[in-house]
């Protein structure tokens, strides 16, 4: 049965890569707006880390942010359509830059020698980040298998049809990340805001409440000296838009609480340009320091 419904869903995905990718984002937009609104959970979820993040806000102002959510969500999918079976050729045909010289520091910083780390956020399409940097450097990020075969041998072919290499999530892949930033003209992608393995992070304000944050990317960071920038490709009709920017100074402290503290100062930064493009569906709070309960209980 799973194996038939993932046959099904590849089916799908291919057949919606025929159709113009503005039609495919209406048609996600429509289908997140129409369907995901009835998930209790997903819903739950975004209206508390709204409230979280944003207390500042009118519950009318986070509601709209919520529908809005909806529709990203389904455009997010929809849009995988083209993100995985066109060829990259393609793809950079729909990819803009914010500004005209937004990412100026980053492409000097990759047209330099030595390592360089973009950590892209779940904001807009990230699928999109390693389309854009293949047209300067190839790159090793990290990656999930998915539990089934064929989804995951499927998804594989398709982050690998821009030149990257994908790390294990494991010490393994750690060690392939370190040794890729070691290469003069290393590159190495990373994703900065999913809550990590108890060890592997600190706690640090996030829109001002505590969040378990990633060290890996620090790590790697003072070991090799690489420069870090964050990343997001906003989605815009008939495309994505990227923007790049370098992480805040503070993140190069030794310190690993300044240090997380600075990646998310620059994380949100992002955000509040496009809030409703996050994935505040994500439980972001569900570790709490000194063993106090998740704020989602």
């Amino acid at each position: 049965m799973a194996s038939f419904i993932t046959s099904a869903l590849i089916s799908v995905i291919k057949l919606m890569s025929h159709l113009s990718l503005p039609v495919v984002q209406k048609m996600g937009q429509i289908v997140g707006k129409s369907i995901l609104r009835f998930d209790c959970r997903t819903k739950t979820a975004i209206t508390k880390n709204l409230l979280f993040c944003f207390p500042e806000m009118s519950v009318e102002e986070r509601q709209r942010i919520t529908q809005q959510r909806f529709g990203y969500m389904g455009q997010t999918l929809s849009e995988m359509s083209h993100l995985w079976v066109k060829p990259s050729t393609d793809i950079l045909k729909y990819i803009t830059t914010s500004e005209s010289d937004s990412n100026q520091d980053f492409i000097d910083a990759l047209n330099d020698e030595g390592g360089v780390i973009i950590l892209s956020p779940h904001l807009g399409n990230w699928e999109v980040i390693s389309f854009y940097v293949s047209q300067y450097r190839k790159m090793t990020a990290m990656y999930r298998p998915q539990k089934d075969e064929a989804l995951n041998q499927f998804i594989l072919n398709a982050r690998q049809q821009t030149g990257s290499d994908l790390a294990p999530t494991n010490r393994k892949g750690v060690m392939q990340l370190l040794k890729a930033l070691k290469n003069e003209n290393g590159l190495v992608g990373i994703l900065p805001d999913q809550v990590p393995q108890q060890g592997s992070g600190v706690f640090a304000p996030f829109f001002n409440t505590p969040a378990y944050t990633m060290t890996l990317a620090h790590q790697l960071a003072l070991k090799t000296k690489a420069k870090v920038f964050v990343s997001a490709a906003f989605q815009v009709d008939g495309g994505f838009s990227v923007r790049v920017v370098p992480v805040d100074e503070g993140f190069y402290s030794e310190d690993d609480i300044e240090s997380a503290t600075a990646l998310n100062q620059t994380i949100e930064s992002l955000i509040r340009l496009h809030p409703e493009q996050y994935q505040w569906e994500y439980k972001r709070f569900k570790l709490q320091p000194d063993g106090q309960e998740s704020l989602y209980k």
